[in-house]
């Protein structure tokens, strides 16, 4: 996996993707600012009337409804056609599905267009199953809770799922794939998840396979929050030390940290 990680990396970072964002205004800096270490270009928008150009112009739409309401949603469903019809990819982020009807409805309706989704155990329970409910954006329940729900999205819809977490789990329906790299300071730093489906959508820019995209993208995300714990043991030094080790790429590092489990 690392090899694969290093020859990715090396191509993101030299055709330097266009990632554009449709997102939560909580969020929007740090993700930005990851994307940017990573070696992608990300670009934000609030005006639909720009949409169209820049999905055209860009290689991966992320969509995260972190902030959602009646203009987002419709800004959505627009990027979802317009993507759909000129074959980009949507990578989304169902944030805080099953804690209103709302969000779940908004969620559902935009996985149907989606080639990665990545969220939380409760939040892809959700897109499954109505009566499963989060608290906020946080999860009520373990990866582990959200395999099978994982699998069964991913046979919907026919896309790769990414449930983010102590343990992340990473399966297109058939294939399965689990880390257990990250830090627990990770889960106290505002918009990791959110950060991580970028960071997904930046690799899925560059490789064609979904799956091998969200696994190599997850990877290198847990991987470069394992580093940065090594680093620092506070919130807000590890949020600093974690976007650094996104622009350093110390593959021999994460290499030593992969022997060790």
């Amino acid at each position: 996996m690392l090899t694969n990680l290093e020859h990715a990396l090396t191509l993101l970072r030299r055709q330097k993707p266009l990632v554009l964002c449709l997102t939560n205004q909580v969020t929007m800096d740090f993700m930005a600012n990851c994307l940017l270490s990573l070696g992608a270009a990300p670009v934000m928008t609030q005006d639909a009337e720009e949409l169209e150009e820049l999905i055209f112009i860009s290689q991966a739409i992320n969509i995260n409804i972190g902030t959602l309401d009646h203009a987002f949603l419709e800004r959505a469903k627009h990027a979802l056609t317009q993507t759909n019809t000129l074959a980009k990819p949507i990578i989304l982020d169902p944030v805080g599905a099953g804690a209103t009807r709302l969000r779940t409805r908004a969620a559902k309706t935009l996985a149907n267009g989606a080639d990665i989704i990545r969220g939380n155990a409760s939040e892809i329970m959700a897109l499954v199953d109505n009566a499963h409910q989060t608290l906020g954006v946080e999860s009520t329940h373990n990866v582990s809770d959200a395999k099978q729900s994982a699998r069964t999205l991913a046979n919907q819809h026919q896309c790769t799922v990414v449930v983010s977490g102590a343990e992340d789990f990473i399966t297109d329906g058939s294939k399965d794939h689990a880390l257990t790299f990250g830090s627990p300071l990770m889960p106290l730093v505002t918009g990791m998840g959110c950060a991580l489906t970028a960071v997904i959508a930046a690799f899925r820019a560059v490789i064609s396979s979904p799956y091998e995209a969200a696994c190599i993208g997850t990877n290198y995300f847990s991987l470069c929050g394992s580093l940065a714990a090594k680093k620092g043991d506070k919130p807000g030094s590890f949020r600093t030390l974690f976007i650094d080790e996104l622009y350093t790429a110390d593959i021999q590092a994460m290499g030593r940290i992969n022997h060790e489990l």
